[in-house]
C-alpha cells in the first residue's frame, strides 16, 4: 500500500491547482486523472484578477501572462436571433472591470487547454506525483485518513493508496463525490448541448465584431457560437430539443443548423467534428464540501453556467483556501477545526456565485433583466466575496453580506485585505504579495508589542520598519490607528484586526483561535 499526505482525484484546473498550492507549502501529493492527457478544448478563456492573485502567490503570474488565448482581444458577449442580424442584447465587456485600484493583478486571457499544461509542469517540477489515465474507483473514508483504490487504465492494475486527506476535484459528474454520498442542490438542467466544430469565413456576418460568445435563438435553432482560433475555426454549442440524440447530427443537418444560426443560406461550411456526448448547463451546488478527511472542490462541488469565468475562478479559490489549511494541520501547527472552516467559508460563496451565473446565463439567453446591474454584482463578487464565519476572529463589524463593495472595502475580519501600494526594501508591493506564506501581522508605525509566534508561522511587519507606506493610507484603509494591527491569512483575508495595541496576551490567543489550537 502506498502512503501519501494528500491524494487528489481529478486533474483539471482545480486538481492541478491544488497540487501546485500544496507543493508551495511542501506537502507531497499524488494526483490521479482518468483521462489520458490534459484537455485540448479551449474552455474557460480567461482568469480574473482575483484568481491571478492566487497564482501570483506561487510564482506563476508571469508564466501564465506570457501565454495568450487566440481570442485575447475579443470582447463581445451578445444575444441575437442569428449572427448576421441585429444584436438584441450586449453584455458589458467582461474584462473591463476597472480593477487597477483593486488589485496588483490583471485579467489573463488564457484558455483552459493552455493553462492546464502549465499547471501540470509546475506541479511536477515542485514535487507532485501526477498520473494521467489513473482513477480513484473506491474510497474508504475513515476518521484518521482515507483509503482509496486507484486503477491504472493503461494496464488495468489496481493499487491501494492511504492518504491523510483526499481532495475531490474530478468534475461535474464526480464519481468520487457520489462514492462519498454527497448530493447536490440547485436549478434544473438549463440546457443540454452538443458541440459542432467547423471551419468557415464569418467576416461578413460578424461585421468586424470580435466575439467571445454570441448566443443565437430563433424558431429553428438555439445555441451559442465561440471562436477557436480567432479566425476561421469555430464551435457552435447547439441546444438539444426533446428527443434529439447526438447521432441525429449528421453533416448535412449540422450545415443546415449552422447556416440558420448564422443567417446565410449559402455560406461555405466545413464540418470538422461533432462531440461524442452531450453536455449540460446547470447551476448546482453540493450539499457538503467536507466529509471526514475528504474535501470536495471545483466542478465537483459547484456547477455553473459558462459565463463570467466564475467556474474556474471559484475552483481555484476553493483549493487555495483548502491548501493552506491542510498544510498547517499537516505540520501540526493548526487543530482539526481549521479544516472544518473550508466548508463553512466556501459553501456560501459557491451558492452565491452559482446563483449569479444562472442569472447571467438567463440574460445572455434573452430573459429580462438589467445587464449593467448584473455586471456590477459580478465585479463585486469577483473582488468582494466575504466569509460570514470561519478561520478569523470577528471584531464586531456588521457582516456586509455575501459580498461587500470592493471600492469601499471594510478590511474587517472575514473580508479580503484591500490592495494598496507599500514598499519593502525600496520595492513596491501590495498586501497581496504577503499571501501564500503563513499568517502575516502588519502593524501601524506606533505598534510596540513583540511576541514569539514562530511556532505558528506568523511573519511580522511594522509600517516604517520592514514595510513603508508611501501614500500614508494604510491605517485608514485597514481601519486601525497608528498603534493598531491586522493579521492577514495566507489567502489574503483578514484574520483579526485591532484598532489599537491590545494587551500582550491577546495576540497569542488570537492566533490560537484562528488556527483552532
Amino acid at each position: 500500500m502506498s502512503e501519501i499526505p494528500v491524494l487528489i482525484a481529478g486533474g483539471g484546473v482545480a486538481g492541478l491547482s491544488a497540487a501546485v498550492f500544496l507543493a508551495r507549502y511542501g506537502v507531497p501529493t499524488l494526483l490521479v486523472e482518468r483521462h489520458p492527457e490534459p484537455s485540448t478544448d479551449p474552455r474557460a478563456r480567461a482568469l480574473n484578477p482575483r484568481t491571478m492573485e492566487l497564482y501570483r502567490a506561487v510564482g506563476l503570474e508571469q508564466t501564465i501572462g506570457r501565454v495568450r488565448s487566440p481570442i485575447a482581444d475579443h470582447t463581445v458577449v451578445a444575444h441575437a436571433e442569428f449572427l448576421a442580424g441585429p444584436e438584441l442584447l450586449r453584455l458589458p465587456n467582461r474584462l473591463d472591470t476597472g480593477s487597477d485600484a483593486l488589485s496588483p493583478c490583471r485579467w489573463a486571457a488564457i484558455d483552459q487547454n493552455q493553462l492546464e499544461p502549465l499547471l501540470r509542469a509546475h506541479a511536477v517540477q515542485t514535487g507532485a506525483d501526477v498520473r494521467y489515465h489513473h482513477e480513484v474507483v473506491a474510497v474508504d473514508n475513515e476518521p484518521d485518513g482515507v483509503g482509496a483504490l486507484v486503477r491504472d487504465h493503461r494496464t488495468g492494475r489496481e493499487e491501494r493508496v492511504r492518504a491523510d486527506y483526499l481532495v475531490v476535484a474530478d468534475g461535474a459528474h464526480s464519481p468520487v463525490r457520489r462514492m462519498l454520498d454527497v448530493g447536490q442542490d440547485g436549478s434544473d438542467i438549463l440546457a443540454r448541448k452538443v458541440n459542432i466544430y467547423f471551419d468557415a469565413d464569418l467576416r461578413e456576418p460578424l461585421q468586424g465584431r470580435k466575439i467571445v460568445a454570441l448566443t443565437v435563438r430563433n424558431p429553428a435553432v438555439h445555441g451559442f457560437l465561440t471562436s477557436i482560433d480567432g479566425a476561421k475555426r469555430w464551435r457552435f454549442a447547439v441546444s438539444l430539443r426533446p428527443g434529439d440524440d447526438v447521432a441525429d447530427f449528421t453533416e448535412e443537418r449540422c450545415v443546415h443548423l449552422l447556416r440558420t444560426a448564422i443567417g446565410m443560406d449559402d455560406l461555405p461550411i466545413v464540418i470538422d467534428r461533432v462531440s461524442e456526448t452531450p453536455w449540460e448547463i446547470s447551476g448546482q451546488v453540493a450539499h457538503r464540501m467536507r466529509v471526514g478527511r475528504a474535501f470536495v472542490a471545483g466542478d465537483a462541488a459547484h456547477v455553473m453556467p459558462p459565463v463570467g469565468t466564475f467556474g474556474v475562478a471559484t475552483a481555484v479559490q476553493d483549493v487555495f483556501n483548502l491548501a493552506w489549511k491542510i498544510a498547517l494541520h499537516h505540520r501540526g501547527v493548526a487543530g482539526s477545526g481549521l479544516l472544518d472552516t473550508y466548508e463553512t467559508e466556501r459553501l456560501p460563496v459557491a451558492r452565491h456565485t452559482t446563483a449569479l451565473t444562472v442569472e447571467r446565463y438567463g440574460l445572455v439567453n434573452g430573459k429580462p433583466g438589467d445587464a449593467r446591474d448584473s455586471a456590477i454584482r459580478q465585479r463585486a463578487t469577483m473582488f468582494g466575496y466575504t466569509y460570514p464565519e470561519g478561520a478569523f476572529v470577528p471584531d464586531g463589524t456588521p457582516a456586509p453580506g455575501p459580498v461587500e463593495d470592493p471600492d469601499h472595502p471594510t478590511a474587517a475580519p472575514g473580508c479580503r485585505a484591500p490592495h494598496l501600494t507599500l514598499e519593502h526594501n525600496g520595492t513596491a508591493l501590495s498586501p497581496v504579495d504577503l499571501m501564500g506564506r503563513g499568517l502575516v501581522l502588519v502593524a501601524g508605525p506606533d505598534w510596540q508589542q513583540t511576541a514569539d509566534l514562530s511556532d505558528a508561522c506568523v511573519e511580522q511587519h511594522r509600517i516604517g520598519d520592514t514595510l513603508h507606506d508611501p501614500t500614508g493610507d494604510f491605517t485608514r484603509r485597514y481601519g486601525i490607528n497608528d498603534d493598531g494591527a491586522v493579521l492577514i491569512r495566507p489567502d489574503g483575508f483578514i484574520a483579526w484586526r485591532s484598532p489599537a495595541t491590545p494587551h500582550p496576551d491577546v495576540l497569542p490567543t488570537v492566533v490560537d483561535q484562528v488556527l483552532f489550537r
